[in-house]
């Protein structure tokens, strides 16, 4: 299906603005992607903040359906005044690192435990 012009201008406008409020890391240990974080911020900076990690160690247990299962972890933060970002992501994991929300930001305690954490957008 085809899409006029001012169509095509007003999704790519659309877009524009939600990308502009969207962050994803990759996780990685050595050369392997370990893991991924999806952060969506509020458009004021004061409602929720959702953060998504993706645990790509995790092997689905065998007495678990595809449709079960996921990797996908989601977590939520509202507010102002804090790291948003961490507190969403307290208590998720990627692959033996669990996040914490207690002083050091998401980023420097994966970097602590050794990981390389890469911003893609």
């Amino acid at each position: 299906m085809s899409k006029k012009p001012e169509q095509l201008v007003k999704m790519y406008k659309d877009m524009e603005k939600r990308a502009r409020r969207v962050s994803a890391f990759v996780v990685m240990r050595g050369s392997s992607h370990v893991g991924t974080v999806r952060l969506h911020y509020p458009a004021d900076g004061m409602g929720r903040l959702i953060a998504y990690v993706a645990d790509w160690t995790l092997d689905r247990p065998k007495d678990l359906a595809y449709d079960e299962f996921t990797r996908w972890q989601k977590g939520i933060a509202s507010g102002v005044g804090y790291d948003k970002a961490t507190a969403a992501m307290s208590g998720l994991t990627i692959a033996s690192a669990t996040i914490k929300d207690e002083g050091a930001d998401w980023v420097a305690q994966l970097t602590k435990e050794g990981y390389t954490v890469l911003r893609a957008i």
